[in-house]
C-alpha cells in the first residue's frame, strides 16, 4: 500500500538520494546554466552598438518597433531562468523540500518564456522564425510533460527532498 506519510515512506531506503531517475534530473539541472548562458552570450550581439542602432533606429531597412522590447525583454527572460536554474541547483544538491515545485517552476517557465518569444519574433517581419526554434518549443513542452508529473507523483522525489 502507497502511504503519503513521510514515516513510512523513510522506510524505504532503496528509494531516499539522488539516484534513479533523478541522476538525469541532476545532469538536467547541470548543463541548465551552460545552455542559458550560451543563449545568452550569443544574444548579446544584438547590443553591440552598430546591431542595435541597424534594429531600433526608425528609418533602418531593419526597424522594428517590437526589436526593441522583444531583445531586452528575452534577455531579461534569460537572465531569470538562469538566476532560477542555479537556484534549482543549490536546492537539489542540498535535498530542500521545497525543490520539487521550484522545478516544476523553472520547467513552466521555460515553456511560457520560449512560447511568448516565439510569438514575440513572430510579430517582426524581418525576425526569421527557424525550424529549430520551434522544435526547442516542442522540446521544452515535452520536458516538462514528462518531468513536472515526476516531481508531482515520484515516491524517490518525495523521499529525497526531505530538509
Amino acid at each position: 500500500m502507497i502511504t503519503e506519510d513521510p514515516k513510512v515512506l523513510a522506510r524505504e531506503p532503496s528509494l531516499t538520494g539522488l539516484g534513479g531517475w533523478l541522476v538525469l534530473v541532476g545532469l538536467g539541472l547541470c548543463l541548465a546554466p551552460l545552455r542559458l548562458l550560451a543563449v545568452i552570450v550569443a544574444n548579446a550581439t544584438a547590443f553591440q552598438p552598430d546591431v542595435w542602432g541597424v534594429l531600433t533606429t526608425p528609418g533602418t531597412d531593419s526597424y522594428h518597433p517590437l526589436w526593441a522590447p522583444v531583445i531586452i525583454g528575452e534577455t531579461i527572460a534569460n537572465l531569470f531562468l538562469l538566476g532560477l536554474s542555479l537556484v534549482n541547483l543549490y536546492l537539489f544538491f542540498r535535498k530542500r523540500r521545497v525543490f520539487p515545485r521550484m522545478a516544476i517552476t523553472f520547467l513552466a517557465a521555460g515553456v511560457v518564456i520560449t512560447a511568448l518569444d516565439l510569438l514575440a519574433a513572430q510579430a517582426i517581419p524581418m525576425a526569421k522564425v527557424a525550424p529549430k526554434d520551434v522544435a526547442q518549443l516542442g522540446q521544452t513542452v515535452v520536458g516538462a510533460a514528462v518531468w513536472i508529473p515526476y516531481f508531482l507523483r515520484s515516491r524517490r522525489v518525495r523521499q529525497t527532498f526531505v530538509r
